[in-house]
């Protein structure tokens, strides 16, 4: 009865994308449902599961051979109870990702396979619970005085911030003085070296001259998979490459001197419930992941 339950689940998945294995699968749940009904199994298929299996095993190891069969059951019961078990935490990841947009719930700053599928970090459910910032302090470009404000919560090492990027840099070039863009650092911890390119950035903005910073965040996207591998030695490289001053550079990196600056935007990123890296608020109207740019002209348009 125990490869039986096995068979059906397996069968079952199987006969989805396959007609073949829906008989296979019709025997498993004949075999289940009689077990259930207190019945004996009179498909055969257990032990036709059981000879199968001894036989593989006995190509690589006859005293292997011999355990599997003499303790079969015992196996088969250990592959049900993984089985279940993977069933019930994979049950629970998609629970968490469609009211919450990560796989391990609400507390979570990371994010799951389940985001590289669906192609961006939304969720199936509205996030209603993002909260926008009051507090408008980050690396800045644009109009501080125009009416439109988009606030981004970005990681320098995720590469849907990555993507979001050249969005936003199109939205700043055709909308010019109309839009005030506010980037605050907002580093995942499943991403490598996230934190340390976020002072990294900040220690540029820090030395004031024009557009360094930028520069330096923009190299960051671009040689994103060197930054994740070789952390601060490529970082470091990449703002001598931006003719920062190095010495300043290094002072202000090596002590971490921007730590308190970096984790008041992680507080505020957590106080806005961030789930995920790109979440953009447009006058308060939240777009989560790299979107296409038509969505936030529709915004921009509607809060003109």
């Amino acid at each position: 009865m125990v490869l039986c339950i096995i068979a059906f689940f397996v069968f079952a998945v199987m006969s989805i994308f396959s007609a073949k294995y829906r008989p296979l699968a019709k025997e498993g749940f004949r075999c289940v449902f009689r077990t259930i009904m207190l019945k004996p199994c009179d498909t055969g298929m257990d032990e036709r599961i059981k000879a199968e299996v001894v036989s593989k095993v006995l190509k690589i190891s006859p005293t292997l051979a011999r355990f599997t069969n003499k303790h079969f059951t015992m196996i088969a019961w250990a592959f049900v109870i993984i089985s279940l078990g993977s069933m019930v935490y994979s049950g629970f990841g998609l629970y968490n990702f469609y009211f919450y947009g990560n796989c391990d719930g609400p507390e979570a700053v990371g994010a799951c396979i389940i985001n590289d599928l669906t192609g961006d970090y939304g969720r199936f459910s509205e996030p209603t619970d993002l909260i926008a910032p009051t507090n408008f302090d980050g690396i800045v470009a644009g109009n501080p005085e125009a009416n439109i404000t988009i606030v981004e919560f970005g990681c320098f090492t995720c590469p849907y911030t990555k993507k979001a990027e050249s969005t936003m840099s199109e939205l700043l070039e055709k909308y010019n003085d109309s839009i005030y863009y506010v980037f605050k650092p907002f580093p995942l911890p499943n991403h490598q070296n996230s934190y340390e390119a976020a002072v990294a950035v900040l220690c540029a903005e820090r030395q004031g001259e024009h557009g360094k910073h930028f520069e330096l965040q923009e190299e960051i996207f671009e040689q994103q998979e060197v930054c994740t591998s070789d952390g601060s030695l490529a970082i470091k490289q990449l703002a001598q490459d931006a003719g920062l001053d190095m010495n300043a550079f290094n002072q202000c990196y090596d002590n971490n001197e921007t730590a308190d600056q970096l984790d008041e935007y992680i507080q505020q990123g957590k106080d806005s419930h961030i789930y995920a890296t790109p979440t953009f608020f447009i006058n308060g109207k939240t777009i989560v992941g790299p979107r296409p740019i038509e969505e936030f002209e529709k915004i921009i348009s509607e809060e003109s």
